[in-house]
This record gives C-alpha cells, structure tokens and sequence, in this order.
C-alpha cells in the first residue's frame, strides 16, 4: 500500500473517531463532540478538535497533492494529543503514575482506540511516496 492511500485511510479513521465514542464505562458513554460540546472541562477539551482538523487536512492535502501545513506535524499532532490525554495529563492534575499506568486502557471506547490506532500508524510508518 502506498503513501498517498494509507493517509487517506487514516485520515478519514481520524475524523471517523471524533464522532464514535470515546469512552464508555457503566452504561455510559460520550463522544469527543460531546466532550468538546460539554460546559464543564478547560481548555484541554478543545485539543480533541484537532483529530477532526488533522484528519481533514490530510484528507485534502492527499487528494490535492498540496499540504496547507506540513504533513509532519499533521501526522504527529494527533500522537501527542493521545499521548497528553492517556499519560501526561492525569500526571499534571497529581494521579500518581502508577495508577495513570493502571488506568490505561480501561474505559476506552471504539473512537479512541481508532484514534490511538491511527495516529500511531500515522506518526510512526512513514512509506515512501511513489
């Protein structure tokens, strides 16, 4: 598989993620729209805009063959996204690092494991352009 159909793939999983839900525990279970829509939360919600945002901008920039901004760092954003929300956030607001480690992956729904998957697909495999 190429470059050019890989992106295109991951790109639309990208924003395809933003609408599926993001975590779901007891019954429940929102979307990143619906974090983003929520009134409580600061200024770390709207980093989840950028899944969407990145995803779209590849999506185009592959199908234009011209990137707006550099392919790089729209393929490393949402990396760094998952990795602040998963890791480095709860370590900032104080949880100890180990129960961040325990926490992991308990409570994901279908949305963010499509996020984590693809955007670790998309910052790490980079295939030549053919």
């Amino acid at each position: 598989m190429d470059r050019k159909t890989l992106t295109i793939i991951l790109a639309v999983a990208l924003i395809a993620s933003f609408f599926l839900p993001f975590f779901s525990a007891g019954g429940f279970s929102a979307s990143m729209l619906d974090l983003v829509k929520a009134p409580m939360g600061g200024w770390q919600k709207y980093l989840l805009l950028l899944f969407p945002i990145c995803g779209l901008l590849l999506l185009l920039g592959e199908l234009g063959s011209n990137y707006v901004v550099p392919r790089s760092l729209l393929t490393w954003l949402p990396f760094l996204v998952i990795l602040y929300f998963l890791i480095l956030g709860p370590i900032i607001d104080g949880r100890k690092i180990d129960y961040v480690f325990k926490a992991l992956g308990k409570g994901y729904g279908a949305g963010l494991w499509i996020a984590i998957v693809s955007s670790i697909i998309l910052a790490f495999y980079n295939p030549r352009p053919r």
